[in-house]
């Protein structure tokens, strides 16, 4: 403390000095201010060594990405397919349902998949712990180890997939299919199939886009989801069209045109009477009980979610009510209105009625018969009913027959 005090004052007495208007300090105090003066220049470099050390130190070398060829590539996916075979795929909460086991990946969870249920062949996501995503390849029942095809990362809501052969594709959705996947973006989209050189791009419908869930393969259908671009929120005049629209659907009374497959070449496209409402569902905070039956709550949020809180289907989400499958007589769409559940025969332009009830279909499921048929359940209300092979039934069906509906111009 006494060395504070005297530094000003020191400083004090050589600026007098300069003036004239002291004597010069004497050799004791001319000692004390060079010594004061050499420790607080020592104090200033102690304070700066640090750093210029940090810049002296090496950095750690970059060591660069290696890549595999796509022929390379190739060489693995030939391997895979080598054993295993044909397959039953069911979607389930934590992953998938691989001919009624449970496909699970040591490296994460299993996020999304697009399969081919004649071939066996898949490509799944896998849900790392970093928040990235990897992309793998594999055929079920195979005696080999799946391999990986791609590495997807997540930055303010877009993605950027980098294949292992070095091809980076940036886009808003990433859509695994049996061999590869395909990245959208606004008015445009790309496929990335395992071994190709080229990425291929498809166009999309004006006002469209790919649609997050997919429950059908694009690889073996040949078939994709668009949903429909949503009317801007300042849109007032719009939105109470929509609403009168969506309420009318709702009635069975006029049709929409929300979601939409179209093949990846361009040359078919499939509206399907489905509405973009009942995606989301409500997720409620600050909730206290307020009876044995009633919780009163501070917030709620709404959010997209193929599950409710509670864990069961949210059959409203359109995931639920498209589906569309490859069959020996082509491919063939299913989907839920209101009131019925209708098979649409894509090559020959017809859309058979399955299910009827003025009340309201509750849900329906596709199921894949271990013999390469397919069959379709619904839930009628309390009864269940159920077609068991819908390629015979639209082959055997003469009633309630309708074409494909026309894409709306407005």
């Amino acid at each position: 403390m006494r060395a504070k005090r005297i530094l000003p004052s020191l400083l004090a007495v050589s600026m007098l000095s300069a003036c004239g208007s002291t004597p010069p300090p004497t050799p004791e105090e001319q000692a004390f201010a060079n010594q004061m003066r050499q420790a607080l220049l020592s104090k200033m470099q102690g304070m700066t060594l640090p750093a210029a050390q940090a810049q002296q130190q090496p950095q750690t070398p970059v060591v660069p990405e290696s890549f595999i060829t796509e022929n390379e590539l190739m060489a693995q996916k030939q391997n895979v397919d080598a054993t295993g075979g044909s397959a039953i795929f069911y979607r389930e909460k934590d992953g998938i349902m691989i001919n009624g086991q449970m496909f699970n990946d040591f490296e994460g969870q299993v996020a999304n998949f697009g399969g081919n249920r004649f071939s066996g062949e898949f490509t799944y996501a896998v849900q790392n712990f970093d928040g990235s995503f990897t992309l793998k390849y594999y055929r079920a029942g195979s005696a080999e180890a799946p391999i990986k095809i791609a590495k997807v990362l997540k930055r303010n809501g877009k993605f950027e997939v980098k294949t292992v052969t070095g091809k980076t594709i940036p886009g808003d959705t990433v859509i695994p299919t049996s061999d590869g996947f395909i990245v959208g973006r606004p008015g445009s989209a790309f496929r990335y199939t395992i071994g190709s050189d080229h990425v291929k791009s498809i166009s999309l419908l004006d006002n469209y886009h790919i649609a997050k869930y997919q429950n059908g393969d694009a690889a073996s259908t040949g078939f994709i989801l668009l949903e429909k671009n949503a009317r801007n929120k300042n849109d007032k005049v719009g939105g109470l069209f929509d609403s009168f629209k969506e309420l009318g659907n709702t009635f069975g009374l006029n049709k929409v045109d929300d979601y939409v497959l179209v093949s990846l070449k361009g040359d078919s496209i499939v509206p399907m009477d489905v509405s973009l409402g009942g995606k989301d569902v409500a997720e409620h905070s600050g909730c206290r009980k307020k009876s044995a039956l009633v919780n009163e709550c501070d917030n709620v949020e709404f959010k997209e979610a193929l599950y409710t809180k509670i864990g069961l289907p949210n059959y409203s989400h359109y995931y639920w009510s498209i589906n569309w499958v490859q069959t020996q007589s082509g491919p063939l769409a299913i989907y839920r209105t209101s009131t019925k559940v209708k098979i649409v025969d894509i090559n020959n332009n017809k859309v058979h009625t399955a299910f009827s009830r003025a009340l309201g279909v509750n849900q329906f499921a596709v199921v894949e018969n271990a013999d390469g048929t397919t069959a379709l359940e619904a839930q009628l209300g309390f009864s269940k009913e159920r077609i068991e092979d819908i390629e015979a039934f639209i082959l055997e069906n003469k009633t309630d027959i309708e074409p494909i509906q026309t894409l709306q111009t407005s």
